[in-house]
């Protein structure tokens, strides 16, 4: 490797100081650094010979490179670019430095890969801070433009890399060096995402060939226009009319090629000097910058490494892992990374790895401690993590791990933290959980590799915590605060290490056996020191399928076969999916003898449509459990699903037999401890696309009815937990058949088991995902089967269910509306046509219909009508099913909370008691319907004035309900409201107040400012606000309700008759008239509530008290003839509202409490 000056003289001499230029020529890989520009007609060389250096004041350079070292078997990683991009620098720093010209503007001149080499150097160069190796980055400071001819951005096509160089390999295809020229190769995106970040401060212009280069294939483009000159704001473009080649070829100064390149070079040589030492500058202001913060960080680096180790010992055992699964026991290397994170972590002011630009910005929390590690898939990035946590695991009291594959699982992985804190289902909970414990955690954000993904999302705001996250997209490096790694091959030596581990042959492994090292050396070199593909090469060898001597020999035949295929992506995947093909070519070619290794193709396969993280075991168990004693169909079932005669203890030894299989191969992950199963997602992905389209149909459609199987019609509670760990899994499923299938679902056996699959995301409250999957089963059941069948009734009965719990409640109603239309028209025997009144049937099915509409009615304060159609549904109900079905027992609940909120307690009282007792007898005293019939029965004794009862019974269920649904769940906070009128009937208004301040930020955060429970819940604020006399913040809170509540419900007459009674309180009289009036006129005209409730009495008792002390008679008789009862000798102090809402003026909580808001 070397430098020559083509300009003859040196025009500069030994000054550094006159405006001049630097040009350096680096060629590609066809031909030898002079060769490339030379005419081999003519044999001018038109940077030496045509080139008018002296009249412009420039220096040429010519560097040159052994491209041939390029292919050695010997350190044959990937990236080879790295060694060449160190020692292009080195050499031009110092052949400036002997000239005295490092700060002499630089333009390069880059033909083919050259042009990738000078991205890699430049990218070198800018990392380059530190005051020892300083001088390397004089080469990014002086650079001021780049012309790329025929450069390979975007890698090139397999037939044009074979077309070049001197090492086309017939026998072994691509070698390692050349994979990573391909088209969406990880190396070349790897460079063009470190160089990115510079561009911006070069002028750049890109040519590309139009002449098509003859080679024994036929002709072709060795680098064609998208890959040499891709579209980028701010770069000039252009094409030159020659084959890639001949593009940087010229016999004549009036070749049109020539002159674009001669007034490109020229306008860089105008504005390059001027605009280079004001970098200069500007770059020096910044390291002294740099330095200087160095230096004060140095100063509490002491401190802070002092009170870690403080925190550290005194702070309590780990109490939270979640990990999914151990690290593997031939894990090795990487030692020096983790010492360099663990030191990161506790010492956030250490120098950072820094790419081309800053990895801090002004928006950034200091106290956040985030560190990414991104490279290749198959580098072993999450291998590391999983050894990582293992370790520094007694260093935190949490460590929690997010699977941030899809923004699905992410979300989910974040809503189960959430559960496991007893805070709720949802991520919003886990997520804010997260983000205020004050004890240590570390958080692994794994495989956030999308690059549409906003991970930023997924990154706690605050908390006392540490963030790890590993990535495939280099972008993510910019949300690293401490530090980032990139991980490519591993280091040599671990590589090998690792390699002879896995195949056991530890003699060779401590260097005892020097000819199988030296295999082995050649095996991992070949592989890019890939961990993945060092693991599945192990195991090949392991097995014996070929042996260390021959693996090389038919790795690289099965290379040269899979690297075709247009499922492989880049150089990479193709090493990682060779040395998986092989091991499991090797186990299909054993199914048809072996019934173990025939399990384990069909496991895999199931496999492939499951999420490859955390595959619970148990799925197989449950699917036979499911299927026992049905007519279930199994003819498309693989082999060790069919046979259901096997006992419990067989079956499960066979599956085992097969993850046996699997695991010895290192095609999957098996742990034991936790009964899971894991595949890495390279492997997972090309296990499904390998498929050809009939048996990836087969096995999608297999996949996801063994998993609807494993899903209960009746939602069993002990079942809760394993349905929960489905939901990765479905959703992988619904992905494959969301682009399998244009209309998905398309039959009715696809229909049932989205049903199921709503049925689960209902279950966790996911109610968005429940809704869009059930609205396809009724447009599906609605096309085949007509909206008079049974499964059709079933599902739009679901969907009124979900719409309830989305509090959408016009649609809701009217879904239900319909069914109960439909069941008046559709009775399932000529007997239930001869009962009278016939438009009155009291057949299940009819009342079935009226029970699930009472509820909606209730929601919607159509209290009225919710009484009608729930006394039906009751008195049907009883006649057919009795008093202890569970539909008659969930009307009587739905009756009798409707009759609790129309003022008759003790109907209503009798109703909630008998179903409490039931329920507690058949679902136990923690189960979701229980505790329902509990907090109403706890309302009513609070109606009833037994306030000891309806205390107990309102906390009873408060806990219970943080302990089973979470603290932030809407039922749980439905129970604190309830609480809360407790405390303030009890005189404890106060403590009201402060617990439902508390809540307010978790409701708008779980259910939105809209939410019903957040109106419910500021109104009760408000009542609790007036019994401490804060008027102020009683009055602000009623006025915003008010004035969004519908009027039409009478929520808004509650919250009005609250607003009137506290402007009273402050004396707004004029105002208090005109909502008095306002009130009334709704009650009268609308009659949602009758004229002797305490509501409208207490409104007109307010208005009677106006007139009285203004005088005004006529009003007073006026106001009696449209209110006949109410009373007008009643005191003030024994009003209506002073009953309501237990703000007499002496604070004192009211004799005969009701419900208010």
């Amino acid at each position: 490797m070397s430098i020559t000056v083509l300009s003859n003289e040196n025009p500069l001499g030994a000054s550094s100081s006159a405006s001049s230029v630097d040009i350096v020529a680096v060629h590609g890989l066809d031909e030898a650094k002079l060769d490339t520009w030379t005419d081999p007609r003519t044999n001018i060389l038109w940077l030496r010979d045509l080139f008018p250096y002296k009249q412009l004041n420039v220096r040429v350079l010519a560097y040159g490179y052994e491209a041939e070292n390029l292919s050695s078997s010997r350190d044959n990683t990937a990236d080879r670019t790295l060694p060449y991009a160190t020692t292009l620098i080195a050499a031009l720093c110092a052949e400036r430095e002997l000239s005295n010209a490092s700060e002499r503007p630089i333009i390069f001149i880059c033909h083919g890969f050259g042009g990738i080499l000078v991205k890699r150097a430049l990218a070198f160069s800018s990392r380059s801070r530190s005051k020892h190796v300083e001088h390397r980055r004089s080469i990014y400071v002086s650079t001021y433009g780049i012309i790329f001819m025929g450069t390979p951005h975007n890698g090139m096509s397999k037939e044009a890399i074979q077309a070049q160089g001197p090492w086309k390999n017939k026998i072994t295809g691509l070698n390692q060096f050349q994979l990573g020229l391909r088209k969406q190769s990880e190396v070349l995106r790897d460079i063009a995402d470190q160089f990115a970040p510079l561009m911006k401060n070069f002028s750049i212009y890109y040519f590309w060939e139009q002449t098509e280069t003859s080679t024994a294939m036929g002709k072709i483009y060795i680098v064609d226009e998208h890959s040499a000159a891709p579209a980028q704001d701010n770069v000039d473009r252009s094409g030159i009319m020659a084959t890639h080649s001949g593009m940087v070829k010229f016999s004549s100064s009036a070749d049109t090629g020539y002159r674009v390149i001669l007034a490109t070079i020229r306008r860089f040589i105008k504005a390059g000097p001027e605009a280079i030492r004001l970098r200069w500058r500007n770059d020096e202001k910044l390291l002294a910058k740099e330095r200087r913060a160095e230096a004060e960080a140095l100063t509490v680096t002491q401190f802070l490494r002092r009170s870690s180790t403080i925190e550290a010992e005194s702070s309590k055992l780990n109490e939270f892992y979640t990990a999914p699964r151990c690290s593997t026991n031939y894990f090795t290397g990487r030692r020096a990374y983790a010492k360099v994170l663990k030191e990161r972590f506790a010492n956030p002011f250490a120098s950072l790895n820094r790419s081309g630009s800053d990895l801090f910005d002004g928006s950034r929390r200091s106290n956040q401690k985030i560190f990414v590690v991104h490279g290749l898939g198959g580098s072993g990035k999450t291998e590391f993590c999983l050894k990582y946590v293992e370790e520094n695991r007694p260093a935190y009291w949490g460590v929690f791990w997010i699977d941030a594959s899809s923004e699905e699982n992410a979300e989910s992985g974040f809503a189960s933290l959430g559960l496991q804190a007893g805070k709720g289902p949802t991520f919003a909970a886990g997520m804010h959980w997260l983000s205020t414990c004050s004890k240590s955690w570390l958080l692994v954000i794994d495989n956030a590799d999308d690059p549409y993904m906003e991970v930023t999302k997924y990154i706690p705001r605050s908390g006392n915590g540490h963030v790890l996250i590993t990535t495939r997209n280099p972008g993510v490096i910019d949300y690293a605060t401490v530090g980032n790694f990139q991980f490519r091959g591993m280091d040599p030596e671990e590589a090998i290490a690792l390699l002879l581990r896995y195949a056991h042959l530890p003699k060779a492994a401590d260097g005892l056996n020097i000819q199988s090292r030296k295999l082995a050396e050649d095996i991992a070199s070949e592989l890019g020191y890939l961990a993945l593909a060092l693991r599945h090469a192990g195991a090949t060898i392991r097995r014996n399928i070929y042996t260390l001597d021959k693996y090389l020999h038919y790795y690289l035949g099965w290379r040269r076969t899979m690297i075709g295929s247009p499922q492989i992506k880049n150089a990479d995947e193709g090493n990682i999916i060779t040395t998986w093909e092989i091991p499991f070519r090797k186990i299909v070619a054993r199914a048809s003898e072996s019934l173990g290794y025939k399990d384990a193709v069909d496991i895999l396969h199931i496999f492939a449509f499951m999420h490859f993280e955390s595959i619970p075991e148990s799925i197989f168990q449950t699917f036979w459990n499911s299927i026992n004693g049905t007519e279930t169909d199994l003819a498309d079932y693989p082999d060790i699903l069919q046979n259901q005669s096997m006992l419990n203890e067989e079956a499960h030894a066979r599956v085992r037999g097969a993850f046996r299989v699997l695991g010895d191969y290192s095609i999957i992950d098996h742990d034991v401890d936790r009964s899971v199963c894991s595949l890495h997602p390279v492997v997972h992905a090309w296990t499904r696309s390998r498929l050809d389209p009939v048996e990836y149909k087969r096995w999608l459609g297999c996949t996801t009815a063994i998993l609807a199987h494993c899903i209960s019609p009746h939602l069993e509670a002990s079942g809760r937990k394993f349905r929960r760990e489905l939901l990765p899994h479905i959703d992988s499923c619904l992905r494959a058949l969301d682009v399998l299938f244009p209309s998905f679902p398309e039959t009715t056996k696809q229909a049932t088991e989205m049903d199921k699959f709503a049925s689960v995301y209902a279950e966790n409250g996911l109610w968005m995902q429940a809704r869009a999957l059930q609205l396809k089963v009724i447009n599906l059941r609605m096309k085949k089967l007509g909206w008079r069948h049974e499964d059709t009734f079933q599902a739009k009965r679901n969907l009124g269910h979900i719409y309830w719990n989305l509090f959408q409640v016009e649609p809701c109603i009217e879904i239900q509306a319909n069914i109960m239309r439909s069941r008046l028209f559709k009775r399932p025997s000529l007997a239930d046509w001869m009962s009278w009144p016939l438009w009155k049937p009291d057949h299940i099915e009819y009342c079935t219909a009226l029970s699930d509409i009472t509820q909606s009615l209730w929601l919607a304060g159509k209290n009225n009508l919710s009484k009608r159609a729930g006394e039906h549904a009751v008195k049907g109900l009883l006649k057919h099913r009795g008093p202890d079905d569970p539909a008659t027992l969930t009307a009587m609940f739905n009756l009798g909370r409707t009759l609790h909120h129309l003022r008759d307690y003790e109907r209503s009282h009798r109703y909630l008691v008998h179903v409490l007792q039931k329920r507690k007898r058949f679902f136990g005293p923690d189960h979701p319907d229980t505790l329902m019939a509990r907090n109403e029965l706890g309302t009513s004794f609070r109606a009833l004035g037994r306030m000891d009862i309806a205390e107990r019974l309102i906390a009873n269920v408060l806990e219970a309900r943080k302990r089973t649904l979470g603290e932030e769940h809407a039922y749980t906070l439905w129970s604190v409201n309830e609480y809360s009128k407790i405390l303030c009937d009890r005189g404890r208004s106060a403590t009201a107040v402060s617990i439902l301040e508390e809540i307010i930020p978790t409701v708008i955060r779980t259910l939105g400012e809209d939410h019903v429970g957040m109106s419910m819940t500021r109104g009760n604020l408000a009542r609790a606000y007036s019994l401490n006399k804060r008027w102020d913040d009683a009055e602000g809170t009623l006025r915003r309700l008010t004035s969004t509540a519908d009027p039409a419900h009478p929520h808004w007459i509650g919250l009005m008759c609250g607003y009137i009674h506290v402007r009273t309180k402050i004396g707004r009289i004029k105002e208090t008239e005109d909502d008095c009036n306002k009130v009334l006129d709704v009650i009268l005209k609308q009659k949602i509530i009758l004229l002797d409730d305490p509501r409208s009495l207490g409104t007109a008792e307010t208005l009677l008290e106006i007139y009285r002390e203004q005088g005004r008679n006529d009003d007073i008789l006026k106001l009696k003839s449209r209110v006949p009862g109410l009373m007008m000798d009643r005191g003030t102090r024994s009003s209506q509202f002073s009953l309501l809402y237990g703000a007499d003026d002496d604070g004192r909580a009211p004799s005969q409490p009701r419900d208010v808001f």
